[in-house]
């Protein structure tokens, strides 16, 4: 991975972080989030949060589907629960959600995989007829988890802590940018919003490497004209960065 230039495309500051770890093994990240990350700020949406946080101990799972969900989460618990209520599972998608989560004093559990799909299949055997399950994400998230947990009897409500919003770039901005070698995708829209901005300024870039999180996203990628995708098995870093090493592992057994 020495000196490989790798645009990084997760929004803050998951961004930062990512880069960060990449300098210190060597490569050359290039920080462009695809999404912007706003928790939510109406006086009214906030009042019905704190309202579900504080009745967060009727529920028996809470799951929490990305590290955005988590780090917010965990402000609002640490305002409304000086202690965490009991006899609450707490279940994070992927492991870096659930490290976030850990780190924070909540001991949440996760799944093998990094996909809500995952974590249905690893939840098969479970019993949830009647279960009370919260899902915290962000504003218009996928609907398959609840969808799927409600056809196995389970009650499920949201809490939406957060809005995803496309940045703003102007041409300038990608004509700037140096050499890319690699690109990280890390969640369905964040490739979304790349592949609309690589149309209009970089339409080369659909010839580089690009990993992505996940075998949907990478289909999508596909169905997109990316011509050279890799799925990494996870949006963390160390998935990611081992990725990363095959790859570049790849390219210097060919020289």
């Amino acid at each position: 991975m020495q000196d490989c230039s790798i645009l990084i495309t997760r929004p803050e500051p998951e961004n930062t972080i990512s880069c960060e770890r990449l300098k210190n093994i060597g490569a050359q990240p290039i920080p462009l989030p695809m999404l912007e990350i706003r928790a939510i700020a109406n006086t009214q949406e906030k009042a019905a949060i704190r309202s579900q946080i504080f009745n967060i101990s009727e529920f028996n799972y809470v799951i929490f589907v990305s590290k955005n969900a988590a780090r917010i989460a965990c402000e609002w618990l640490d305002d409304c629960w000086p202690m965490l209520p009991i006899n609450v599972h707490w279940l994070g998608i992927g492991q870096g959600t659930t490290q976030t989560l850990i780190e924070e004093g909540i001991p949440a559990l996760s799944n093998p995989g990094n996909t809500s799909e995952a974590l249905l299949s690893w939840l098969k055997p479970v019993k949830m007829t009647g279960q009370k399950i919260l899902i915290v994400r962000g504003v218009g998230g996928r609907t398959i988890l609840g969808d799927k947990l409600e056809e196995k009897g389970a009650k499920v409500s949201y809490l939406s802590l957060y809005e995803r919003k496309k940045p703003e770039y102007h041409a300038q901005t990608f004509f700037m940018l140096p050499d890319i070698n690699l690109i990280w995708v890390t969640s369905g829209e964040n490739l979304s919003n790349l592949s609309e901005y690589v149309a209009l300024y970089k339409p080369e870039w659909k010839t580089l490497p690009i990993l992505t999180p996940s075998i949907r996203v990478n289909q999508q990628a596909k169905e997109l004209g990316w011509i050279n995708t890799s799925c990494a098995n996870g949006a963390d870093d160390n998935s990611l960065i081992k990725a990363t090493e095959f790859y570049t592992g790849k390219q210097n057994d060919r020289e």
